[in-house]
């Protein structure tokens, strides 16, 4: 079964008060401030994993700032993965930042209804990038008690920018690795290169707790990446994912369909989110 790693979903709500949204949320004014930027629902994903032939999807809000909305996403994550359990894996999103524990209450909530992770999270816009990064210790401590993954948006240190590239760069990733060896991490967008360094022992050793997932790699990489990352990393480590609606699945699985790769490899990074999840339960 294809299971795709990072999609993005809200409630229409985001659509239906695009605007103000725009001037609460740092995160969702970084990402959506173009017009043309898509906001979609539960019901347009299902339809894309229909034509796609994804058989399930890891669904996620984003780095939110602004609490009440990051609520808002939650909720609406958690909902609809409870009305099709057997498509939709959901994750929760928190600023690490918040005061009064705000962030750590807002994850036992979740995860208490249903989420099987943290994230996105998006370091840049919520203030933590540049550490330090012990600010994240009682998330940090919630998530391990869980065995719940945090996935965390990554940023390549070279290569053209974008909206919402950040500076979460392989360096400072391995940094938050270091500090909290014992948790689960999804780096996204291939951990902006991490996984090359991989060929490192100490390196290596480092990412025994760490995924990367392929999110909107036909925007970043060539196919060759998926034979470089899962020789470094291992095909166990490196999960398809489409950043959907950012692109379609079908434009994500034709990247990896061109691949040099075998199909057990193939296979491997296809199924590797369901192996994940799964296991975390």
């Amino acid at each position: 079964m294809i299971v795709d790693a990072l999609t993005h979903i809200l409630p229409a709500y985001f659509n239906e008060h695009r605007d103000e949204v725009l001037t609460r949320d740092l995160t969702f004014a970084e990402l959506f401030a173009n017009p043309r930027a898509r906001i979609v629902q539960a019901e347009h994903l299902l339809e894309e994993m229909d034509r796609s032939g994804v058989g399930r999807s890891v669904i996620a809000g984003f780095g939110w700032t602004d609490q009440e909305l990051a609520k808002r996403s939650n909720d609406y994550l958690l909902e609809s993965a409870a009305q099709h359990p057997d498509k939709l894996i959901p994750l929760c999103s928190v600023n690490p930042l918040w005061g009064n524990d705000a962030a750590p209450r807002e994850i036992e909530r979740c995860i208490s209804a249903g989420a099987r992770g943290i994230g996105e999270l998006h370091a840049d816009m919520q203030g933590w990038v540049d550490g330090p990064y012990d600010v994240l210790s009682e998330v940090m401590s919630v998530a391990r008690s869980h065995n719940a993954v945090v996935t965390v948006h990554s940023s390549e240190p070279v290569g053209h920018t974008y909206h919402g590239k950040g500076a979460m760069t392989p360096s400072c990733l391995l940094r938050l690795v270091a500090e909290y060896p014992d948790n689960l991490f999804v780096f996204s967008h291939f951990g902006g290169g991490l996984p090359f360094y991989a060929h490192m022992p100490e390196v290596r050793d480092m990412l025994k707790n760490v995924w990367f997932d392929s999110a909107a790699s036909p925007y970043l990489y060539e196919p060759s990446v998926y034979e470089t990352t899962t020789k470094s990393a291992g095909e166990s480590r490196i999960l398809f994912a489409s950043d959907y609606p950012l692109l379609s699945q079908r434009r994500a699985l034709n990247h990896l369909k061109d691949a040099e790769i075998s199909q057990a490899v193939r296979r491997a990074i296809l199924e590797g989110a369901a192996r994940l999840y799964d296991s975390n339960r």
